[in-house]
């Protein structure tokens, strides 16, 4: 792994933890373990220039992770569930510190941040198009709205299972799309 790539990797970990007003250059050169010059070498922009960096690949690893999930599921339901497990696994194996990095980062971004807001509306925008392929092909009535619902519902349970440390609300939708065919 070259040192950008384990810049970037090492400050999403800090970015779930931490957000993007948590994290400190500080931190992500102590666990990045390379040099300011390194940092300022590969990110002259700096920390805005780095989250958008680790913004892009953490939505289009996870993108591939949802269609590999699909791929490997036979029915939508399987799929969705499938999900949802994994959001669920993922929270409790951070002790629920973690949870989705661009959401995380697009509840803490202003309206001066011009940047953020719309690489974080570009990356919804690929996981909605992710999931909408998804209804698409399972031929799901009303498939555009089914994927928007769905996911807002995935992102919401995922807010609220890591503000309440209790993966309840996983669970709940978990049995409200254990029928989906």
């Amino acid at each position: 792994m070259n040192t950008k790539h384990i810049i970037i990797e090492k400050t999403i970990d800090v970015l779930l933890e931490k957000g993007f007003h948590g994290t400190r250059l500080d931190e992500i050169l102590k666990y990045s373990q390379v040099s300011k010059g390194s940092l300022y070498y590969y990110f002259p922009k700096g920390k805005k220039e780095l989250c958008i960096e680790c913004l892009r690949l953490y939505t289009i690893k996870l993108s591939l992770q949802y269609k590999k999930i699909f791929k490997e599921s036979n029915l939508l339901g399987e799929g969705l569930i499938k999900i949802i497990e994994n959001s669920k696994f993922n929270l409790e194996n951070s002790c629920f510190k973690t949870g989705s990095l661009l959401v995380n980062i697009s509840q803490e971004i202003d309206s001066n941040q011009k940047d953020l807001q719309e690489i974080c509306k570009d990356l919804f925008e690929l996981i909605l198009h992710t999931f909408e392929n998804f209804f698409l092909e399972y031929r799901f009535k009303k498939w555009q709205q089914a994927a928007r619902i769905f996911v807002l519902k995935l992102n919401g349970a995922i807010i609220l299972s890591k503000a309440c440390k209790n993966t309840i609300f996983l669970e709940d939708l978990k049995n409200e799309y254990s029928n989906i065919r």
